[in-house]
């Protein structure tokens, strides 16, 4: 029995290693023909899933290198799950952990593969709404994610040509119609909604933030920051203003 067993785990091996890669002889316990066909019937599965979330990279890459990329992870990487958001997850964490030659080829790929991702994660995302704090403060009623990025894939599209460095930053969130939400957003909206979006904060709070980072502006341009992003979130529908609020006058 333990022969038989040891038999069948080594076929199974076998099976696998030759799935992965192909170059290597065919199991002479399987069907040429057959193996072929469950292979390639595999490997077109995980590369859709792979495409259909990076459609922006794939069409900016080289076509002979984006296929490479995914013969290589088809055939190096361990995958932990068949739903094919972590698939993509794992494709894109695989180049960043083998810190692979192609993000330095292409010093943009990192940041356009984890932007084309997060598309994806906040589409799928399970998000509650946030419980009102009863104080006349800040907050936002959804969850918000502020990003920095040195190119600006969040404004790429497909067969994208120009792909020189702009330094941004960008809040992104999902709004009532579930749809994904960007907004660019100035260095200082950046992180003050950053610092809201780690607790609620009231006005005056808001105005010392604002005083620390920017000592030298006058309290009339400290109040004005603060009015314009409340303008701003309050068109987006992302915070409630607190009543007696300070840019209310």
């Amino acid at each position: 029995m333990n022969n038989k067993l040891q038999s069948f785990q080594d076929s199974q091996h076998a099976f696998c290693d030759w799935i992965r890669d192909p170059k290597q002889p065919i199991p002479q316990s399987f069907e040429t023909e057959r193996m072929r066909v469950y292979r390639e019937l595999l490997f077109n599965n995980v590369s859709s899933f792979i495409d259909l979330v990076y459609p922006v990279a794939r069409s900016i890459l080289p076509k002979e290198t984006w296929q490479c990329l995914l013969d290589e992870f088809f055939q190096k990487s361990i995958n932990q799950s068949p739903f094919y958001n972590e698939i993509s997850l794992q494709f894109r964490e695989y180049l960043s952990e083998q810190q692979h030659p192609v993000l330095q080829d292409y010093p943009w790929l990192a940041e356009l593969l984890q932007y084309e991702w997060l598309e994806l994660y906040l589409d799928t995302l399970e998000i509650s709404e946030k419980q009102c704090v009863q104080a006349p403060v800040w907050q936002f009623k959804t969850q918000v994610w502020v990003l920095v990025y040195q190119y600006p894939v969040y404004r790429w599209a497909i067969n994208q040509t120009d792909l020189e460095q702009d330094p941004s930053a960008i809040m992104v969130w999902r709004n009532q119609n579930d749809q994904v939400c960007v907004e660019a957003l100035s260095p200082l909206f950046a992180f003050l909604i950053e610092k809201l979006h780690q607790q609620p904060l009231s006005e005056f709070e808001l105005c010392e933030l604002i005083s620390a980072t920017l000592p030298d502006l006058s309290s009339h341009e400290i109040l004005l920051q603060v009015n314009t992003l409340s303008n701003l979130l309050t068109q987006l529908e992302l915070i409630d203003m607190p009543k007696n609020s300070i840019t209310e006058d």
